[in-house]
């Protein structure tokens, strides 16, 4: 028999080798070549590379032309479309493109799990939106084929969500997602095989956390528990959806009357799940479905005694949230020693996690095991090990400041300069009320720069200076010292009456790093400065601040992807400052600044214990000789991980975008 693999896992991992007899059949494994150079040596095969970049389906198509298969074998979720489109033309055994479709687009497989008389949440899809709201309360939002929770958003209601939708720049992108209600209630998930529409092994298992929360850097656990109805409503589902001969990871909301349909998919479960479900059942899922898939029978001699004395569970520390950067994960002492955790994976202090999302073990800063006679208990063990575990990030971005290189005058000289500046503006402010704009913004920057550098030529004589209204002295590049100040930032703002986004700007930078730094807020009365504390930020807040007047189209979907709003707002020093105060959870800049745009935000966040970077999460840098330093983020550490592995995603999908023809 001719079998055609369509390869992109670990190949140990899938157990393709037991499955397979590779000296009896023909065997070609598809793939890129990097999951192709896994294959180990031993193994008879041929190897088919295909360009990841290229439809793969259109790439197999003369290789089934040129030799006949019996069978096209896919595990990964995005080949199992292709493959049953390869089926279906080239007259192969097994699923075929409708039940592949039910399977990976989620408006088709309500639908179709609805009409079988099962509940599922009210949904709809995202470019037929109707005026009045079709449910009341919370709204989701996600891609229809999408998987691991990615891109999924939560409204608060459906007007929000109808709103954010019609506010984009493509419509066509709406034809790739759906609206959905929100349904509380606990995620169970349910995996297992079907046999010729036979439930052959079917395991229920109870979330601690949630995908969505794992997306979003939160970490995830589950735990197997015996529910006999929840297990047959699965394989009803799965029925209702076409399935017949195939692994499956289904998932599923408990509510009060009853499980609702959440979403499913005709693969097997990330993380451990097939390895718990072995332990349990005697069924290693890849094997099995594999085994019987080429044996056109079910391989019983991959299915050994149930063992139902434990309850086996999982954990999941997620990697991909804290953008490449190395990461060393702290445990409570004991909890890594308890009889409870039957294996784990820790990683090295120091460790770089990939920035793409993913559940396998090796791509996580902590993951591991767990099993139990007592369900609960095994739950217990994981939300203690949730509460007493920290992953820490070592962003070097925290390297571009240094407070004990100025003395405590220094950072007195910076908020007193700042604060200053900041009533002098206020008082031409209100003496040329009836002035045009454009002169207002003119004599701001003129008076403002001239009482600074005075001021910072009598009290700091040896000291360079950088501002953005003078003339760059080359010789700041020699110097030990370097005042960088923006004499008005947000001129825009401060010519509008009765706005407060503008600001003063003074930092001090000594020897390649920041050192001091204020931003006066004048027209709110406020001064934010290394020199003072200032309120502890509101956890709570949402906006994402972007730039009033020209913010990158990939800012609205960065802030969909971390469940915030976008806003625009004037002065980088304002958003800077609203995020210090917790009116705003991050501030996101990529449109062009210079050195003085940034510096003195830059000092006072970090000197705060915030996070700030480039957007690709480098350390900011200051007094180079080209002061242009385009971009910037200022947020909560915290933050910082899922904020970064989003700005990721959606520049490298936007450069792509740009780059096809």
């Amino acid at each position: 028999m001719r079998i055609l693999v369509l390869h992109q896992n670990l190949f140990d991992r899938l157990g393709y080798e037991r499955a397979i007899d590779h000296e009896a059949h023909d065997v070609t494994y598809a793939g890129a070549p990097a999951y192709l150079d896994n294959i180990p040596d031993r193994i008879r095969c041929e190897k088919f590379p295909w360009d990841p970049a290229r439809d793969v389906a259109e790439q197999l198509r003369p290789l089934l032309a040129a030799t006949p298969h019996q069978r096209v074998l896919a595990r990964h979720e995005k080949l199992i479309t292709p493959a049953a489109e390869l089926r279906a033309e080239f007259g192969i055994p097994g699923q075929l493109p409708d039940t592949a479709r039910n399977f990976r687009d989620k408006l088709a497989m309500k639908s179709a799990v609805a009409a079988a008389g099962l509940r599922v949440p009210r949904h709809l899809p995202a470019d037929a939106l109707p005026d009045t709201a079709p449910w009341p309360g919370r709204t989701v939002l996600k891609p229809r084929d999408g998987s691991g929770s990615q891109g999924v958003r939560v409204f608060d209601s459906y007007a929000d969500a109808a709103a954010h939708l019609r506010a984009q720049d493509d419509p066509r992108a709406a034809a790739r997602l759906e609206l959905e209600e929100y349904i509380d209630g606990p995620i169970w998930h349910v995996d297992g095989f079907l046999f010729r529409g036979e439930p052959v092994i079917v395991q229920p298992s109870r979330y601690i956390g949630t995908p969505l929360g794992f997306e979003r850097g939160e970490p995830v656990g589950t735990v197997q528990r015996d529910d006999p109805a929840l297990a047959d409503w699965a394989v009803r589902c799965v029925r209702a959806l076409g399935g017949e001969t195939l692994t499956f990871h289904l998932e599923a909301i408990e509510t009060a009357d009853g499980p609702v349909f959440l979403e499913a998919a005709a693969r097997c479960g990330g993380g451990y799940i097939v390895r718990a479900t072995e332990l349990r059942t005697g069924a290693y899922l890849h094997t099995l479905d594999m085994a019987s898939d080429v044996d056109g029978a079910l391989a019983e001699r991959f299915i050994g005694p149930a063992r139902a004395d434990l309850h086996h569970g999982f954990f999941l520390y997620p990697g991909h949230v804290h953008g490449s950067a190395p990461v060393t994960v702290r445990v409570a002492d004991g909890l890594l020693d308890d009889p409870v955790l039957t294996g784990h994976r820790l990683a090295p202090p120091g460790t770089r996690c990939p920035s793409a999302p993913s559940y396998r073990p090796e791509n996580l800063p902590l993951s591991g095991t767990v099993a139990h006679p007592d369900p609960d208990a095994a739950e217990a063990w994981i939300r203690r090990l949730f509460a007493r575990t920290t992953v820490h990030v070592h962003h070097p971005a925290a390297e571009a400041y240094d407070g004990t290189a100025a003395g405590p005058e220094d950072h007195e000289l910076a908020h007193r300069l700042a604060e200053q500046a900041g009533e002098l503006l206020l008082g031409l402010r209100t003496e040329t009320a009836l002035a045009d704009p454009g002169s207002l913004k003119d004599l701001g920057d003129a008076r403002s720069h001239a009482f600074l550098t005075a001021e910072l030529a009598r009290h700091r004589p040896q000291d360079a200076v950088l501002s953005e209204e003078g003339v760059a002295d080359p010789a700041r590049l020699d110097a030990h010292r370097v005042w960088i100040v923006d004499p008005l930032d947000g001129t825009r703002e401060y010519a509008e009456a009765g706005r407060a986004d503008w600001a003063v700007h003074v930092a001090l930078w000594v020897d390649g790093r920041l050192a001091a730094g204020a931003v006066a807020l004048p027209a709110r009365g406020t001064t934010l400065s290394t020199a003072r504390p200032h309120p502890a930020a509101d956890p709570t807040a949402r906006d994402l601040l972007g730039s009033r007047t020209r913010p990158p189209a990939f800012l609205a979907r960065v802030a969909a992807r971390v469940g915030s709003d976008l806003v625009g707002m004037g002065s980088a020093g304002a958003k800077s400052a609203a995020v210090l105060l917790g009116e705003a959870r991050a501030y996101v800049h990529a449109g062009g600044q210079y050195e003085w745009d940034s510096a003195a935000p830059a000092a006072v966040a970090l000197a705060a214990g915030y996070h700030v970077s480039r957007l690709d999460g480098s350390p900011m840098r200051y007094n180079q000789a080209d002061p242009y330093l385009p971009d910037l983020l200022v947020c909560r550490t915290e933050d910082a991980p899922a904020l970064l592995a989003a700005i990721a995603a959606e520049t490298a999908a936007e450069t792509a975008a740009e780059d096809r023809p």
